[in-house]
């Protein structure tokens, strides 16, 4: 066998050997016209074109020819090749024909595949703390199947991963192949040393200077005396990042002053991020026009990771001032507290609304991506400039509710995602035995999904369904309550809620029910920081439930540009009405900061 693989390699050395090296001139950039393949029975050419870089130029790109980098290709195409069962594969001629005229070359590779190498069995020696076919079903690979040693591998790694997750540090794993290139069979030994399981003798924290202990303590899913798990491990660096307070996280075990062969000390390496922050933004967007936001905040008040702080909001339709508390700990549970008290003025098309008020709110985490919150709104408001007819001239939103929500979150990233879920659900109950001068329910479900396409492509879509209704003595749900359409964030080919029912055709004095579909949309990275998106969508609002009608279901259509910097992602996004009304524009243009959903 080595014999065999010593003449493997010298041919792969002649092969290399045979590419010119003195008919293109390394002053001039031959660019690469055609690439192609010969003796290929296994894998297509399109295939085998996916695992070099010496690739053929195309219209948007052109692909220069190096002589080192066909050797690379040539190696990868055979490491290729071995790592899949064709143990004797190798490329057996290479042709780069030159035309100095026109400054190209073609490569053409032939290669010769052998015969495929088949598992002939996998045995498993020395394993007592687990059986046989535990291990054995961590090898993805089945009897009679073509042979790869990346499995082999993969195999190994995971019985690792199982050892290591039951306390075995040490344990060592060893596979041994055995190849009989006469019958083109392999067989696979794992000789497994297992040694003795570890338990956690004590935990140290290291690096906070202004974080109390008892804080990162609290995080950990370990104690001392248990076995050492490495998922438990991870899930516990996972949790002290997520609270915010920690620019690097890392957790080892590490071997005690007593050199006890069975215990480890568990290391947390900690780097503090800055405590306190005071942030300033400026920014634009078509409905806001020129917006700014200043921020005072300390997320890590006297080590505690309490958070506190205050926000200022200005723009030409909205003012704001908000105060925020955070207790992480409440009560020493993993309920979290949210204190919010704000007073904001906000001007919308047909009326003007002066409130302050606040929120308590109560939750914490189910798993890893859920979470349930219980939130307590209590608003003090004053509608003004009412210009809906039916509306007295001067009303008072106060509204005492109690809000139920629960989400379900596995995106990637919560500002531009490329994969995952989110989900959200959402209770409310005002008015009642809460008191308020309101007395409605509302109930809505929010749903998003993102799917990788391609490298640079991702597909996005997102389905928004609301209800609400009045009981009890109220006869009319406040406009500020109402549900509206329309704008950057919903329908981009319609005017800011100008989707939905309307009074004189201009006025919008919202509904009882919504529904907005982002059927899809397109997000493709041109060039770096560059980006274009095509997206559909469809929706509406009615002033009740009962009045919905498929027909009724607005739709635009439409293309943007994204530059995502480090300051966020700025949106420009052109929505073409698919049925415009006379009153209607046939599209709309809206500029404004972060993706529609």
């Amino acid at each position: 066998m080595r014999n065999r693989v010593n003449i493997i390699w010298c041919l792969l050395a002649l092969t290399c050997m045979m590419i010119p090296a003195t008919t293109v001139s390394a002053q001039v950039k031959f660019k690469i016209d055609r690439v192609t393949f010969e003796g290929n029975r296994a894998y297509p050419d399109k295939r085998l074109l996916g695992l070099i870089l010496s690739r053929p130029s195309g219209f948007l790109h052109s692909s220069t020819y190096y002589r080192e980098i066909l050797l690379d290709d040539i190696e990868n195409l055979t490491l290729f090749y071995h790592q899949n069962g064709y143990l004797e594969a190798v490329v057996v001629d290479t042709i780069v024909t030159v035309d100095s005229t026109a400054a190209r070359v073609d490569i053409h590779l032939k290669i010769d595949e052998g015969v495929q190498t088949h598992l002939e069995g996998i045995a498993i020696f020395g394993n007592t703390a687990f059986e046989d076919s535990l291990l054995r079903g961590k090898v993805r690979m089945k009897n009679g199947e073509p042979f790869r040693r990346s499995l082999i591998q993969e195999g190994m790694m995971s019985m690792l991963s199982l050892y290591a997750e039951n306390g075995h540090l040490d344990a060592v794993i060893r596979p041994e192949i055995r190849i009989n290139s006469d019958v083109h069979l392999a067989a696979v030994d794992f000789i497994v040393t297992e040694r003795f399981p570890s338990t956690i003798a004590e935990i140290r924290v290291e690096g906070n200077v202004k974080t109390k202990p008892s804080v990162i303590l609290r995080e950990l899913t370990f104690r001392p005396g248990e076995i050492v798990r490495y998922s438990r491990l991870m899930a516990s660096q996972r949790r002290l990042y997520l609270t915010g307070l920690f620019e690097s996280v890392f957790i080892h075990p590490r071997p005690p002053a007593n050199g006890d062969s069975t215990r480890r000390d568990i290391v947390i390496e900690i780097k503090e991020n800055l405590s306190s922050e005071y942030n300033i933004a400026v920014g634009y967007g078509s409905v806001d026009k020129v917006r700014s936001r200043m921020e005072v905040f300390t997320r890590n008040l006297a080590g505690t990771a309490r958070k506190i702080g205050t926000t200022l909001n200005a723009s030409f339709i909205r003012r704001s001032i908000e105060g925020s508390f955070t207790e992480p700990w409440t009560l020493g549970t993993r309920w979290h507290t949210d204190i919010n008290l704000r007073f904001e003025f906000i001007e919308e098309p047909g009326y003007d609304l002066s409130r302050y008020g606040g929120r308590l709110t109560t939750g914490r985490t189910l798993g890893n991506n859920t979470n349930l919150s219980f939130t307590y709104r209590f608003e003090e408001g004053e509608l003004r400039h009412i210009e809906v007819a039916d509306i007295p001239a001067s009303y008072d939103p106060r509204v005492r509710s109690l809000i139920l929500s629960l989400t379900y979150d596995t995106r990637d990233n919560l500002f531009n995602p490329t994969r995952g879920t989110y989900l959200e659900w959402t209770n409310e109950l005002a008015g009642a035995f809460l008191k308020g001068n309101n007395t409605f329910a509302r109930t809505g479900i929010n749903m998003k999904c993102f799917w990788p396409v391609r490298r640079e492509t991702v597909l996005g879509t997102a389905l928004e369904i609301d209800w609400m209704d009045y009981f009890g003595s109220s006869e009319e749900i406040p406009l500020s309550e109402r549900f509206y359409a329309g704008g950057p964030n919903s329908l981009r080919g319609f005017e800011y809620r100008k989707v939905g029912p309307l009074q004189n055709n201009d006025i919008p004095i919202g509904g009882n029910f919504k529904i907005i579909w982002n059927i899809a949309e397109l997000r493709h990275t041109l060039y770096r920081m560059i980006g274009v998106v095509g997206f559909v969508e469809v929706g509406n609002v009615w002033s009740r439930a009962r009045y919905f009608r498929l027909a009724d279901l607005r739709g635009d259509t439409g293309v943007g540009l994204r530059v995502n910097t480090p300051l966020g992602i700025i949106r420009l996004d052109w929505g073409i009405n698919l049925d415009p009304r006379p009153y209607e524009p046939r599209s709309r243009i809206y500029f404004n900061m972060g993706q529609a959903f």
